[in-house]
């Protein structure tokens, strides 16, 4: 899943480089939101550890 966060942010950064800015900005955006739900989904987990 990281490996799909970095290579959406790739995809921005490329889009931004050519001049494309509006599907830069798109891809930013979507690349934000899966990384907040990714963070979310990890923040939220119970840790296993015994103490």
């Amino acid at each position: 899943m990281m490996a799909l966060i970095f290579c959406l942010f790739l995809i921005a950064m490329i889009l931004a480089v050519q001049g494309k800015r509006n599907l830069a900005f798109y891809g930013f955006g979507v690349s934000l939101a899966v990384s907040l739900y990714w963070f979310s989904h990890h923040a939220t987990d119970t840790l296993a550890i015994l103490l």
